[in-house]
């Protein structure tokens, strides 16, 4: 008996790795071997452990880092490389690479022909049971994993450019028998509510009714439900073509099987604007047939590609726009003729191209850049990855015409994740008191103010549009950046974009009395104050600031603006010791001598000793807030010696009273050496 163990790198997946699961059912059950099965790196009780055989698999290629790293891992857990197997899409799709930086030869495609891993009956593994009991293993849970994983067909045949299945399954497999299997899987592994099938063109295939027939008899017809072991309850069941229907083989009868089972959802590919009359014949054959839940895969970032016996275009954002509308355009226009109980609904489910070799996910279309990639993301977030399928939502969100969402793709991220109403109750923010709606209110108001400044700036830009856009485009915001914008203009609006600590290291690049200061400086308090109530709040309570943000803002605002510095310190009567500390620090730093932050301080120990009376401390108030530091240091000398005897009489009594007294006698001979400074000044 051998010790083999599995290892699925640690990126977050949907779906259990099928080969993995196939290879430990040949290892246990025709081998007779100990199987293990590992995301990422073992458990720490296993960490030692040496391993007869180790199988690496791989996903996508733009999960490289983890893919490497897994299999480097795996090089410490076996005494020679020759036990390591890598194999998956990425290292079918790039087996040279993987080789050079792992010295591993990897091993590509299906597990379908001998010799493959050099074991006795290896050419059978592709069509054996999968392993659920390794799913035990880990505490990772796939999202989908109470569901028969299988294909009833391979491969697909239309060798489209952006497609890596003609690389993966070259030869197409028209038929392959669904019952045996599910009969085997819950022999061994008791039965399962869904019925995932990983086809890539089951519609292609001439056994199609076969494959129609045999999912009904395997107890997945239109309507199956399934009885839940764990609860007692019966829902319904689902299958699942996951990898998509292919709108060119769609044919009346087809769409009259497909009806037949418990399909949920039709998923049909939307890649190519080219593709609408298809795509629209696709599902209206499916809504007639009584396939009620239409979801569709829309390539948007790709470029040129063949394909289906045609040429495609390289799509633009305004493509991948309409292509989402087309899918609710049809869907109403279905829904006119049907009864309430017979409705459809359509999502659409947007998916950024990257080519089959990159290493990650950076890549930008010829068409795109990387703002309006990034963009999408945003504008995805709400969905939670259950796609689009609401018009009220996707107007709102995309936009109500093509121009007005690449108007969005332009706008800053923070802007586009703070538009729409103002909800009273909020996800996650159970029985929150007024004072935190109250809060929170403000913060939506002061991003609907700064998307409205946005928007203004925006429509001004007319001709400088496509400049402005150029200038966004790598998604990469730098106060450098806004000193080279051409227009003054496009400087107003580039400042949303930047964030507060590089609004601030900008205001330091700025030469005094220029036209870009003047502009700035205009702006910032008098056109658009919410940018300057921005940088106050965040310098006066945030305490991890570094210092070139209080230097360049105190610099370029001068003395008003540590007045309102100070006054937006004020509500806590100026106890904030580290940040009076950090900014006394950064006025030794550059020399400015306008308030003594020290003294201020000092001013907090005689409120904590309750030395001062109301009206005192209204005066010393209003020194601090008038920037007057000889009259806070008169008034502070005037009670030093109630504040000496204050501090020793709360020390009294205690334990190390020497020590304590010594102390208390350097901090006052520290305040009184302060403030001597100070009236003789």
């Amino acid at each position: 008996m051998s010790n083999i163990l599995l290892i699925e790198p640690d990126y977050k997946n949907k779906y259990p790795p099928l080969g993995l699961m196939k290879i430990s059912y040949f290892h246990k059950h025709v081998l007779g071997d100990h199987v293990r099965f590992t995301k990422g790196r073992l458990p720490a009780a296993l960490a030692e452990a040496k391993w007869d055989r180790v199988y690496v698999t791989s996903l996508f290629t733009f999960e490289w880092a983890k893919t490497i790293e897994a299999i480097q891992y795996a090089k410490t857990l076996v005494d020679s490389i020759d036990k390591i197997t890598v194999g998956g899409i990425a290292a079918t799709m790039l087996p040279q690479q993987i080789y050079e930086e792992t010295g591993i030869r990897p091993v590509c495609g299906l597990l379908n022909e001998p010799g493959k891993l050099g074991l006795p009956g290896d050419e059978c593994i592709d069509q054996i049971v999968p392993d659920y009991a390794i799913l035990d293993d880990i505490d990772y849970v796939y999202p989908f994993h109470d569901a028969y994983f299988l294909s009833a067909t391979k491969g697909c045949g239309n060798k489209c450019g952006f497609c890596a299945v003609q690389t993966l399954e070259p030869q197409y497999i028209p038929y392959i028998d669904l019952k045996q299997r599910i009969a085997a899987i819950e022999e061994e592994f008791g039965s399962k509510r869904d019925l995932l099938l990983m086809d890539n063109n089951v519609l292609r295939s001439p056994n199609f009714d076969q494959i129609i027939d045999d999912i009904i008899a395997a107890g997945f017809g239109k309507g199956a439900t399934y009885l839940n072991p764990k609860t007692g309850k019966r829902v319904r069941r689902y299958v699942d073509f996951n990898q998509g229907l292919d709108a060119l083989f769609f044919t009346e009868e087809k769409a009259r099987r497909l009806g037949e089972i418990a399909l949920r959802p039709a998923r049909v590919a939307f890649d190519h604007i080219e593709d609408l009359p298809t795509y629209e014949r696709a599902l209206r054959l499916c809504a007639k047939h009584g396939i009620t839940e239409l979801s569709n895969y829309v390539l948007y970032n790709s470029e040129a590609f063949g394909g289906k016996g045609q040429q495609y275009a390289a799509d633009t954002p305004a493509d991948l726009y309409n292509r989402m509308r087309l899918t609710l355009d049809i869907k109403d226009d279905i829904n006119r003729s049907l009864p309430e109980d017979r409705q459809v609904t359509a999502f659409s489910f947007p998916m950024r191209y990257i080519p089959l070799t990159a290493h990650e996910r950076g890549y930008v279309g010829s068409q795109w850049n990387a703002k309006f990639l990034r963009a999408v993301q945003c504008m995805l977030i709400p969905t939670q990855g259950k796609g689009v399928g609401s018009r009220s939502f996707f107007e709102a969100d995309f936009g109500k015409n093509a121009e007005e969402f690449v108007r969005f793709l332009c706008m800053p991220d923070k802007l586009i994740a703070a538009r729409g109403e103002f909800s009273l109750s909020s996800r996650g923010r159970g029985g929150e008191d007024p004072e935190a709606l109250a809060a929170r209110k403000a913060v939506w108001e002061k991003n609907q103010r700064k998307i409205r400044e946005w928007n203004r700036l925006y429509q001004q830009l007319g001709d400088e549009r496509t400049q402005f856009i150029a200038l966004i485009g790598d998604n990469e915001f730098l106060p450098e950046k806004l000193l080279g914008a051409p227009s003054d203009l496009q400087k107003k609006l580039y400042l949303l974009y930047l964030t507060i600590p590089r609004t601030l290291a900008l205001l330091g690049m700025v030469r005094s009395g220029s036209p870009t200061y003047d502009m700035l400086k205009g702006y910032i308090c008098s056109e658009f104050p919410d940018l300057y109530q921005d940088m106050v709040e965040l310098l006066s309570t945030s305490e991890t600031q570094q210092q070139y943000m209080f230097q360049n803002f105190t610099q370029f605002f001068g003395r008003d603006g540590l007045a309102d510095l100070l006054s937006a310190l004020a509500p806590q009567d100026f106890r904030a010791d580290r940040l009076l500390k950090k900014w006394h620090d950064a006025c030794v730093k550059s020399g400015m001598g306008l308030v003594d932050f020290e003294l201020i301080r000092v001013y907090t120990r005689y409120l904590d000793a309750e030395v001062l009376s109301p009206e005192e401390r209204t005066a010393a108030r209003r020194a601090i807030l008038e920037l007057d530091m000889p009259a806070l240091a008169v008034l502070l000398s005037q009670r030093s010696r109630d504040f000496e005897a204050a501090v020793l009489a709360s020390v009294a009594g205690e334990a190390g009273q020497e020590l304590l007294n010594s102390t208390a006698q350097a901090i006052f001979r520290n305040i009184q050496c302060k403030l001597s400074q100070l009236l003789e000044a």
